[in-house]
């Protein structure tokens, strides 16, 4: 990969990982400071506070993939410091172009990739 386009996906990776730590830093913010309501006794107060405990279940299963997703991006950065920057982790082939700008973090050619859906590899 030339060097022009190792910037142009530094870029790209750089401004995903700003995305990413603010929605993570906002799902946070809203799931884990935010006061739950008072439940009294009723049986209104219990449904309640259940709905309140899925919704935060789930926003920080969102954060939890997004805190992946980062760490995905993250090592792609590495990857463009250290030069290895689209090569396949699997058969070290280039990765194609267009399968970094759909997917920049991408450690795999499409090939690999599929092949480790394919037999449970994640």
């Amino acid at each position: 990969m030339n060097k022009r386009d190792a910037k142009k996906f530094e870029k790209l990776l750089l401004a995903e990982r700003d995305h990413l730590v603010a929605s993570i830093r906002g799902i946070e913010e809203n799931t884990l400071y935010e006061t739950t309501s008072e439940n009294g006794g009723d049986f209104a107060g219990f449904a309640e506070a259940g709905t309140d405990n899925f919704e935060r279940e789930t926003a920080l299963h969102i954060a939890s993939g997004e805190s992946q997703w980062l760490q995905d991006v993250t090592d792609a950065l590495k990857r463009i410091t250290s030069g290895s920057y689209g090569e396949c982790e699997g058969c070290s082939k280039d990765i194609s172009v267009k399968r970094l700008e759909a997917f920049p973090s991408a450690r795999f050619c499409i090939e690999c990739q599929s092949k480790r859906e394919k037999y449970g590899a994640a």
